[in-house]
């Protein structure tokens, strides 16, 4: 189930993603908050990528907050001034990737086979 945060205290469940963007090319920021923005003007979305690793899509955001983004002194203090709260977003974080267990199982049956040699 998708949980798509709305305005403060308001969220919308669905079983279902009605449309994804694929991977939105992002920008690099001089911030120790935002590392990276990128905006999709045709569905006014705008991803930021936060220096703790995660990413969030901002829904209906107009072009030009992303333009004054980009030109602001603080990135972090403009996000929270001007962007959270404000906006409906997800969480689109993208997963760890997942280690092969059947390999990881060989390399730890590897390891207890050379224990044993010692």
């Amino acid at each position: 189930m998708l949980t798509l945060t709305m305005r403060p205290g308001f969220f919308l469940r669905t079983d279902r993603v009605v449309g994804t963007l694929p991977g939105m090319e992002r920008v690099t920021l001089a911030s120790r908050a935002v590392v990276s923005a990128g905006y999709d003007p045709a569905t006014q979305t705008l991803e930021l990528e936060f220096a703790s690793g995660r990413v969030y899509r901002y829904y209906e955001v107009p072009q030009g907050t992303y333009e004054w983004l980009l030109r602001a002194q603080s990135k972090g203090a403009f996000v929270a001034r001007m962007i959270n709260e404000r906006y409906s977003f997800r969480d689109v974080t993208p997963a760890p990737p997942q280690q092969d267990l059947d390999e990881a199982l060989r390399a730890s049956l590897r390891d207890v086979e050379r224990g044993k040699s010692r």
